[in-house]
């Protein structure tokens, strides 16, 4: 994989761009576009039981479609924080949040290098983030993640995800390599091997589903931080913190 920067650069010309591509990019990136990319999300204060009390970080937010449509329903009492690498990301979401009555912090940041002291949150998401990611950055980003999250703070990662044939995922590969130079696509257990190496005590597939578009197979890891005075043996009271519908 190239530099970070080298890939921030693409990333931002293809965003600017008045390509066919980089126009889906950037309406998939909105509120609306969040009904048919992000469907599961979409029931993310059910499925994890968000409290207004809980600090939220959104890392790889692109224009902070669902930071904004979680925040409408939850009444957070700090407002949530997205960041993204991409200048022109965040420009539409300031954009986007001009018109919104929702409060939404942003912040230009990579994800591999969290501009946050630790224990900041208690939840942390982060959507089609990991793909830009080659195996060192990936376990950084991970590490950074646990770093960041409080203790019993819950993380949920998703990604596209290979399909079990090889042609397929060629062509999955090239048609997200517009603004997307060789996305590394992994499976769920990847990252939940990558999850318990980079030491968190809960890692587990969220199965997160339906996907409604792209038609390209999602991979989707809930983990945890265990909760202050937490040891092995009670590893079975982690299960209280999963999605509801696990």
């Amino acid at each position: 994989m190239r530099a970070e920067a080298e890939r921030g650069r693409e990333y931002e010309r293809w965003l600017r761009g008045r390509s066919l591509s980089g126009a889906a990019i950037r309406w998939a990136m909105s509120a609306p576009g969040q009904w048919l990319v992000n469907s599961p999300l979409l029931r993310l204060p059910e499925e994890l039981r968000v409290q207004p009390e809980q600090r939220w970080l959104d890392v790889g937010c692109g224009r902070g479609g669902l930071l904004r449509l979680i925040a409408a329903r939850v009444p957070f009492v700090q407002a949530p924080v997205g960041v993204d690498f991409s200048e022109q990301a965040l420009r539409l979401a300031r954009h986007d949040l001009g018109g919104s009555p929702a409060r939404v912090g942003l912040a230009r940041a990579s994800a591999t290098a969290l501009p946050f002291a630790g224990d900041s949150f208690e939840l942390v998401t982060a959507g089609y983030v990991l793909k830009h990611l080659d195996d060192a950055e990936l376990a950084t980003t991970l590490a950074e993640v646990r770093r960041v999250l409080a203790p019993g703070g819950l993380a949920l990662l998703w990604e596209f995800a290979p399909s079990g044939s090889a042609r397929l995922d060629r062509w999955n590969e090239r048609w997200l390599s517009p603004g997307v130079r060789e996305p590394r696509l992994r499976s769920t257990q990847a990252l939940v091997a990558a999850g318990r190496g980079a030491g968190f005590e809960l890692a587990r597939p969220a199965r997160l589903r339906p996907f409604l578009l792209p038609p390209i197979p999602r991979a989707s890891v809930l983990l945890g931080r265990a909760p202050e005075g937490w040891r092995a043996a009670e590893a079975g009271a982690a299960a209280t913190l999963v999605p509801s519908g696990e």
